[in-house]
């Protein structure tokens, strides 16, 4: 059965915002004021550390269709070689 697997790392850092230029602009678009802003706004990031992902699959080895056809090849192979043997056997007795 396939299994899921999900591991989330924190990784905090923080800083004091918003900075005296992006204050004035928030301050503007929110219409509030500097200290309201300062108390009550949040940037959040969210991101992946990493962006690759690893399959494993399992499949059979070797399939039953292929190993009959395998034998079957190996068989044919056998008994042409059987028969030109016996043929030619049959041709230097013919000859001698």
């Amino acid at each position: 059965t396939p299994c899921n697997l999900t591991r989330y790392n924190k990784e905090l850092s923080m800083v004091k915002i918003p900075s005296k230029t992006s204050a004035k602009y928030l301050e503007k678009k929110f219409n509030k004021s500097e200290k309201y802003i300062s108390e009550n706004i949040l940037v959040l990031d969210i991101f992946f550390e990493a962006l690759n992902y690893e399959t494993i699959e399992q499949k059979k080895a070797y399939e039953v269709a292929a190993l009959l056809g395998d034998i079957g090849g190996q068989m044919g192979l056998f008994l042409g070689a059987s028969i030109l043997t016996i043929l030619e056997l049959f041709d230097y007795i013919y000859e001698v």
